[in-house]
This record gives C-alpha cells, sequence and structure tokens, in this order.
C-alpha cells in the first residue's frame, strides 16, 4: 500500500507543526524549504488541513501555519483516512470486470485497508513526535 503525495505531505507538515513548540506560526516558504518541498504543493496541504480543522493559517506579516488540533488528540490513521478516504483499493465498477458482483476480491481488500488504518489510529501524532523524530526537527526549527 503506497500513500499519495497528498497524504504523505500532510503528515509531513503535521509533524512540523507539532515540533513547533512556541506556538508561532512558521510561514510555508521556511516549511517548505526545510522540508524540501514544492511550496506550491505545501499550500495546497495546507488548505485541506485548514478545513478538517487540524491546522490553523495566520494572515499578515508575521503570519502562517500552526497546529490547531492537539497532537495528543490527533491519529495518524484519522488524518490517512480523511486524505485517502477508504474502500478505495479495488474499483469493482472501473470495469469492465466479467467478476464484478462474483468476486470476493474486494472484500479481502477492504478488510485489509481496514486493519492498516486500524492500526495507524492507535498512534497519535503525539506518538510520533518524539525521540529523534524531536531531536531532528528542533535542529530544523531553530536553523532558520
Amino acid at each position: 500500500m503506497r500513500l499519495s503525495l497528498y497524504t504523505d505531505l500532510s503528515l509531513r507538515l503535521l509533524v512540523y507543526l507539532a515540533g513547533n513548540t512556541d506556538g508561532k506560526p512558521v510561514g510555508t516558504a521556511r516549511i517548505s524549504e526545510q522540508l524540501r518541498v514544492s511550496t506550491h504543493h505545501l499550500h495546497k496541504v495546507a488548505q485541506g488541513l485548514r478545513k478538517l480543522g487540524y491546522v490553523e493559517t495566520v494572515s499578515g506579516r508575521l503570519g502562517g501555519l500552526r497546529l490547531l488540533t492537539p497532537m495528543d488528540q490527533l491519529r495518524i490513521g484519522d488524518v490517512v483516512e480523511a486524505m485517502e478516504g477508504s474502500g478505495r483499493l479495488a474499483d469493482c465498477k472501473r470495469g469492465p470486470c466479467a467478476l464484478n458482483g462474483a468476486c470476493l476480491l474486494k472484500s479481502a481488500l477492504d478488510a485489509a485497508e481496514r486493519g492498516f488504518l486500524d492500526e495507524l489510529k492507535k498512534y497519535t501524532l503525539a506518538d510520533v513526535v518524539k525521540g529523534p523524530t524531536l531531536v531532528r526537527l528542533n535542529r530544523l526549527l531553530r536553523a532558520a
């Protein structure tokens, strides 16, 4: 299973913002430079995360992004499910498929996907923003 670039960047942005413990907004240009990702893509991701209520955008000269949902309440699996959806590993209607309606492959794939998301829902953002991740984030945040 592979996450889309959009989901990947969403998770990276949330991890970055979780490491920003002073609560001051951080500009997307700075974040994209430090994470080595496209500013254009990061803007799209930030808007999606804002609509979901995970981050807030602050306007103005000192504006930028900051985490809105407390990191101990933000489940990784919920973010992935919001970004990727579920039940889409196999699209039986995309056909033509001679087995449509008589094939058990979709149920097997859906069960595997559900297991994947359930496992990710065991972890919060706080669970992954510690140890070596936090050390590296602190270096990145101090570097700017």
